[in-house]
């Protein structure tokens, strides 16, 4: 059984998104040949915490541009995300559960 999240404040809220952007980006990085087939990443992180029954909702929006060479698909970026998010769920497990 997995116990509850502890109540968040903003900083550690932040500390999740931070954490979760920093995991992708690392990911989508370490899985290209050249660090300069990706022209430009934009990782969008949205985070919905209720507080009252201690939900916490993330969503990832990545807007990726690569060189024309770049064998960085959409498959292999949704594969990365899902990664990510395993990753993520052990570190809230880790620092944010009671």
């Amino acid at each position: 059984m997995v116990s509850k999240l502890k109540k968040l404040s903003q900083e550690d809220l932040d500390d999740i998104s931070d954490f979760f952007s920093d995991i992708i980006e690392k990911k989508i990085f370490s899985s290209v040949e050249s660090q300069k087939e990706i022209l430009a990443m934009d990782i969008n992180i949205k985070i919905d915490y209720n507080d009252e029954n201690n939900e916490l909702d993330i969503d990832v929006d990545i807007d990726i541009d690569t060189d024309e060479l770049s064998k960085l698909s959409d498959e292999i970026i949704n594969q990365l995300i899902e990664e990510s998010y395993l990753e993520l769920d052990e570190y809230i497990d880790e620092n944010f559960r009671e």
